[in-house]
């Protein structure tokens, strides 16, 4: 290298020494260029490099882009569905409601007053287009299922709530049923019915308080509904007699009866024999006194043999 003052120290010798039996060749560059080409070149690298780094993040927001878009559309058709199965269930929901107004009118409830079904979703009760869906925000569309989810239980809650008390309304009326004499209590004539009469001992008038039904010794007796027998033994006037409890504030009586096949506490159903027919107690032949007591009262046996 020249030195300061020498006027070839402002230029830069570059030597090119192609080999041993080459020539040697030398290149004077003036050194400010160097420095400018030195510049020049750390400016292109830098350049490249932040070229390089955008280039590589474009084609990750490319490819982030390129997912959420597929996903956009995968939570898109999703919500379509959502909608197709909240319309669904809704219309499951009205029929539901229409068969508990049915069943209301069959059991005799009260079906004036039906509980609304909310709609699901949209605006005064309609439902929501999956049309609207891509022209809404993404607060706004779950704020929208949500409402649709909030009026979906509730209305689910609400039929819930009424088809429980339907169902509890017809178990009791089945209940009641079962408990409510509708057959006849033993096969024969009725030969005396309820009300005023003639006493068959004295001749005098008097109220009888049951149908006396005549057969042949032996006829079985059967209970006419379920219950429990409430006494079963001897009487003065009715003889070997039972009594049964069916509840709702019904009992029957049974008097003059040969023989009785149950126990007191025991319970029986519908169709069940109780007894044989005969001439026990104060009677004047074989027949049944069948005597039906609601809350207490004597009522007309007859209203309660169906069959």
């Amino acid at each position: 290298m020249s030195t300061r003052g020498d006027p070839n120290s402002e230029f830069v010798t570059l030597m090119y020494v192609p080999g041993r039996a080459g020539q040697i060749r030398r290149f004077h560059f003036p050194r400010f260029w160097m420095r400018r080409a030195t510049i020049a070149a750390a400016f292109l690298g830098a350049a490249l490099l932040t070229l390089s780094v955008d280039y590589v993040r474009a084609r990750i927001q490319l490819s982030e882009l390129d997912y959420l878009r597929g996903e956009t559309r995968e939570q898109h058709q999703q919500l379509v569905q959502y909608t197709e199965q909240l319309g669904a269930i809704s219309s499951d929901l009205e029929r539901i409601s229409s068969f508990d107004r049915k069943l209301r009118v069959i059991a005799n409830l009260d079906p004036a007053d039906p509980i609304p079904l909310p709609g699901i979703g949209g605006v005064d009760g309609e439902l929501i287009d999956p049309s609207e869906l891509p022209g809404l925000t993404r607060d706004r569309r779950h704020r929208r299922m949500l409402d649709s989810l909030s009026g979906l239980s509730n209305a689910a809650t609400a039929q819930a709530e009424r088809m429980a008390e339907l169902v509890a309304h017809l178990e009791d009326q089945s209940a009641r049923l079962s408990s409510t004499p509708s057959i006849s209590p033993a096969k024969g004539w009725i030969t005396s019915a309820f009300g005023y009469r003639s006493s068959p001992f004295t001749g005098g008038r008097e109220f009888h308080r049951g149908l006396d039904i005549a057969g042949r010794l032996g006829t079985p007796v059967y209970a006419p509904a379920d219950g429990v027998v409430r006494f079963a033994g001897e009487r003065r006037a009715l003889g070997n007699s039972v009594s049964l409890k069916h509840g709702y504030g019904v009992e029957s009586l049974y008097g003059h009866m040969n023989e009785i096949t149950v126990k007191r506490g025991q319970k029986v159903a519908r169709g069940e024999q109780i007894g044989t027919l005969g001439s026990t107690g104060r009677s004047t032949g074989p027949h049944l006194h069948y005597q039906v007591q609601v809350n207490g009262v004597p009522v007309n046996p007859r209203n309660y043999i169906l069959d």
